[in-house]
């Protein structure tokens, strides 16, 4: 089977590197705004979020909203800017009918139109007897319910706006055709990255989605975000009402309202969760946990950072001094050592060590550039070497992550470590746009180069041991790194929320954090570092489709430590440096999440998880 380019290429790249904190603090990354404000959700136009109330100024001239958090005006109807001056009027009165036009509130204007608002539609009468739905279509509306408000131009009684929770509505004919107005409201109705580009929309609500860039605009996708998922199974296996979750391999972290964090260890499935209460603690709003070792986590509560190093046994308070505010968000890099948060004052970045339990607090600078000034609900580190945030109302941005580029550092492709490479296999070297790299006489060719990352092949040529691999950077300039190079070093690639690779090896469909594998399947797994194989094979040209080389060493793999069958072992038809490792599933399985790893010559890879059914 050929695994989908476009789903590998996604996989190379990211890590990890040093920085000095002069230059860290000097940087100021460029942002570059994912998908703006909006939504593609069927309406009669882009959708954002609640809109609490709606009125216009005396006169008719400016149109102004209340979000949950701001309230802007508009005076051509497409553009907004804050307003910090005008009172907001009394709220109106609280909507109880769904579909009765008399029990919603009636609005009349100095003519004879009238209008009134339901929870779901809103309706007109000229005489207040007979009343005719101006929003619904097929008993749906076509702006969005969940109205709030309605208000009636002064200037003009046909000229109505409408607040729902999909955002702003304007009629300039009485409700008979309407405009969206939330194409620059930063109205976001966003507080959670699920994933790079891939946010939870009205979360713990009702109505919680996901939703997802496609073709440059946010569009709502199938499926539920992983933490929801995992909030869910800790209530239902546990007892647990978690206000934040965090998972790394099979560990899995938990917080809660009271400031307790409790933590099922890694390979503990059913056993009672081993439970901490954090000195002075607020409710848990945020939990990181090392992706390569989760004995190290950091967890939010309120205003403060605390830090654990040996699986929840001790947590140590780790803030130091920020005026952040609330912290909503975390990311980090645990062997560079800094600490990005998400708060009420916006991003910062922190210098703290993950790796030793020291009680040395974090130093912190704030992270600029051009992002808006709002309040930001969540940050992260991707693969690729950049920093996503989110901020209220406006939505995602990304940029280089300011310590990846200021020193570079290699690091394997599949799952951004520091294990070793094999001949053959994918390294990234983050921070640096490689134009030639080489070790003697051995050069890598280089496959992806960017500013962020690059990634090269080892050559199938280089023997084992410790090679000086020296760089050469576009721009001019050289540097040089050690590279521990085995005979194997197996790494199964990851996706930015730490899914593994995997296709069904009979229809190709890639398996998404949504999809279980059935018992008695037939999968494949994208993975690197495999080594040598036969019939020997260039480095730097894809792996053909048909009777792609074997790999030379024997492969093992084990669920659940568990042997399975592995039925071949090869390069992946059209990738360069990577490997296809095909396994049969028993038929036979336990539902639920599962351990995946793959051995070769006694080197296991990275402990990925498995969805069974």
């Amino acid at each position: 089977m050929r695994f989908r380019r476009s789903a590998a290429a996604a996989m190379l790249a990211a890590g990890v590197c040093s920085l000095t904190t002069h230059a860290w603090a000097q940087l100021a990354p460029v942002w570059t705004p994912v998908a703006g404000y909006t939504l593609n959700t069927g309406l009669a136009g882009p959708a954002s979020g609640p809109v609490r109330t709606v009125w216009y100024s005396a006169g008719g001239s400016r149109l102004l909203v209340q979000t949950d958090a701001r309230v802007f005006e508009t005076t051509d109807f497409q553009h907004w800017k804050l307003n910090s001056t005008d009172p907001v009027p009394p709220p109106p009165p609280r909507l109880t009918a769904r579909n009765r036009p008399e029990s919603g509130y009636q609005i009349a204007t100095t003519g004879v139109h009238r209008y009134s608002v339901t929870q779901d539609n809103i309706f007109g009468s000229e005489d207040g007897r007979y009343w005719v739905n101006l929003t619904g279509f097929n008993g749906v509306s076509i702006i969005g319910g969940g109205f709030s408000a309605l208000a009636v131009s002064p200037a003009n009684p046909l000229e109505i706006t409408a607040a729902n929770q999909s955002g702003v509505w304007r009629s300039l004919d009485g409700g008979l055709s309407w405009q969206s107005l939330n194409e620059n409201l930063p109205n976001l109705n966003a507080h959670i990255l699920s994933g790079q580009r891939t946010l939870v929309i009205g979360r713990g609500t009702a109505h919680e989605t996901l939703a997802a860039v496609t073709a440059g605009h946010w569009t709502p996708v199938s499926g539920t975000a992983r933490d929801s998922l995992l909030t869910a199974a800790l209530l239902s296996r546990y007892g647990i009402t978690a206000t934040a979750v965090a998972q790394s391999g099979s560990a899995i972290y938990a917080g809660t309202a009271d400031g307790r964090v409790q933590v099922i260890p890694e390979g503990d499935s059913g056993v009672t969760p081993m439970a901490s209460t954090l000195p002075d603690a607020a409710a848990i709003s945020r939990i990181w946990v090392d992706p390569a070792n989760p004995q190290i986590a950091l967890v939010a509560a309120g205003e403060r950072l605390f830090r654990t190093t040996n699986g929840g046994k001790f947590w140590d308070p780790v803030t130091g001094v920020v005026n952040s505010g609330k912290i909503h968000g975390i990311a980090a890099d645990s062997l560079a050592g800094v600490v990005y948060i998400a708060a009420e004052a916006g991003v910062f970045s922190g210098r703290l060590s993950l790796n030793a339990a020291d009680r040395v607090p974090a130093t912190w600078q704030p992270v600029l550039g051009n992002l808006p000034i709002a309040a930001a609900w969540d940050v992260r580190l991707n693969l690729d070497g950049t920093l996503t945030v989110l901020l209220d109302g406006y939505g995602v941005f990304e940029a280089p992550a300011p310590h990846r580029t200021l020193a570079p550092r290699i690091v394997n492709g599949a799952d951004m470590s520091d294990r070793a490479a094999a001949p053959g296999s994918v390294i990234s070297v983050l921070g640096a746009n490689v134009k030639q790299a080489m070790s003697g006489r051995n050069i890598y060719p280089v496959l992806l180069p960017s500013d962020q990352s690059s990634q090269l092949q080892v050559p199938f040529e280089v023997s084992p041991g410790i090679q000086q691999l020296a760089v050469q950077l576009e721009g001019g300039g050289v540097w040089t790194a050690p590279l521990n190079v085995k005979e194997a070093a197996p790494a199964i690639f990851v996706d930015s929320n730490g899914m593994p690779m995997i296709q069904d090896a009979a229809s190709g469909l890639v398996l998404d954090a949504g999809s279980a594998v059935r018992g008695g399947t037939l999968i494949q797994v994208l993975a690197t570092g495999l080594g040598r194989v036969s019939p020997e094979w260039p480095t730097g040209v894809a792996a053909p489709v048909d009777s792609p080389p074997t790999v030379v060493a024997p492969v093992t793999a084990f669920l659940d430590g568990t042997p399975v069958k592995v039925t071949r072992a090869t390069l992946a038809p059209t990738l360069v440096g990577n490997y296809l490792v095909e396994l049969q599933i028993p038929a036979a399985v336990n539902r639920g999440a599962s351990e995946l790893r793959i051995v070769v010559n006694g080197e296991e890879s990275n402990r990925v998880r498995l969805f069974l059914e």
